[in-house]
């Protein structure tokens, strides 16, 4: 197949990391994968590296009244026709009004993935941009589609997002070489700084833990609009000597942590678990949205399922001493990494082009 994946960016985050995995995917199997995107990102690199060939143009916008959709536009259409492109796939709300419009122009299928909760508004509703067919990254997303956005059933399809397992081998490095010491006990937290990820209610959990045990600390990574916001309360709650941050791909700092926290009130999925599972770090998540879909309470990790410090400072507390259930779960969670792997994610993602071919 002759596959054209766009996108808005290629700068670090979730979608961009779809799409490069998924075109890496792709490519293995033999297909010949095309990524358009704006100029300049930070991953494109990464398209290169993979020998992955890529068609800039000006769609780094929000909206999708804006001009640059429209230009984009013109310029995918002679590429499309150039290049004999048999499958359109999009990612985002802007991408998807493009798609839309390649295929009323060129007659080209077009897909979509919708990776998390949208807000449930008229225009949402009215204005889909569904695609022939939709794909749902979770049991989550999909119900979520159907009841808030009434996308027929009969059009999604679940597919999971997938890991590129050779990037997540063993640990290279330990806590000691990020400046802990070997007794410490390390609680690690990962991804944007945002309200729904959780970072305050673990910073309450957290407190509770510290005025309890002298060597718990807790390890941070990433960026967000709510960083400032986070750092002043971890100075009120007075842990700031117990708190690092860092800004690293999950690759390098998973090899920090004895366990993962995910605190986040509702996910679409949860790549930070997957990775989590292949570094063999065990994963504490709260039992909401897609991430019980992902971790099986007791078998691969362990849920908490009131969202109040004091339910996940419980949680911790249960793998802080018991080594013999942290070791059970992270050989499962391995084993059931394989689940979603960037194998599975290219074979079920073309199984869904076939159908609108």
């Amino acid at each position: 197949m002759r596959i054209l994946l766009l996108s808005t960016h290629l700068n670090a985050g979730g979608i961009s990391r779809y799409i490069l995995t998924l075109a890496k995917g792709l490519k293995k199997d033999g297909h010949e994968v095309w990524v358009s995107c704006a100029p300049k990102g930070e991953w494109l690199e990464k398209l290169e590296k993979e020998g992955i060939p890529y068609k800039t143009i000006p769609i780094k916008t929000k909206s999708i009244l804006s001009i640059k959709i429209f230009i984009s536009f013109f310029i995918l259409a002679k590429f499309i026709k150039k290049e004999r492109i048999e499958v359109i796939h999009s990612s985002s709300r802007v991408t998807q009004f493009l798609g839309f419009l390649l295929y009323k122009f060129t007659r080209v299928p077009y897909v979509t993935t919708f990776h998390g909760f949208y807000r449930k508004n008229r225009a949402r509703k009215q204005l889909k941009f569904e695609g022939l067919r939709t794909i749902a990254i979770s049991e989550n997303v999909k119900a979520h589609l159907s009841k808030d956005l009434n996308i027929p059933e009969g059009k999604i399809r679940i597919v999971f997002n997938g890991i590129c397992r050779e990037e997540f081998g063993r640990r290279e490095k330990t806590k000691i070489d990020y400046g802990f010491k070997e007794k410490d006990f390390v609680i690690g937290i990962l991804g944007r700084i945002s309200e729904e990820k959780g970072h305050f209610l673990a910073i309450e959990a957290f407190k509770l833990l510290s005025d309890k045990y002298n060597n718990v600390y807790l390890a941070i990574s990433g960026k967000g609009k709510l960083e400032e916001e986070l750092k002043t309360f971890i100075k009120l709650t007075d842990i700031g000597d117990k708190t690092k941050f860092f800004n690293m791909e999950a690759k390098d700092f998973l090899d920090i942590p004895d366990i993962l926290i995910v605190p986040s009130k509702r996910e679409g999925f949860g790549y930070v678990i997957v990775e989590a599972f292949l570094k063999e770090v065990p994963v504490i998540g709260f039992n909401g949205g897609a991430i019980s879909e992902i971790i099986k309470n007791g078998e691969n990790g362990l849920l908490f399922d009131k969202y109040e410090g004091f339910c996940l400072k419980q949680a911790i507390e249960q793998l802080m001493f018991d080594k013999t259930l942290c070791e059970r779960i992270v050989k499962k969670a391995k084993e059931d990494a394989q689940i979603f792997s960037m194998e599975n994610m290219a074979l079920n993602t073309e199984k869904v082009y076939q159908e609108v071919i």
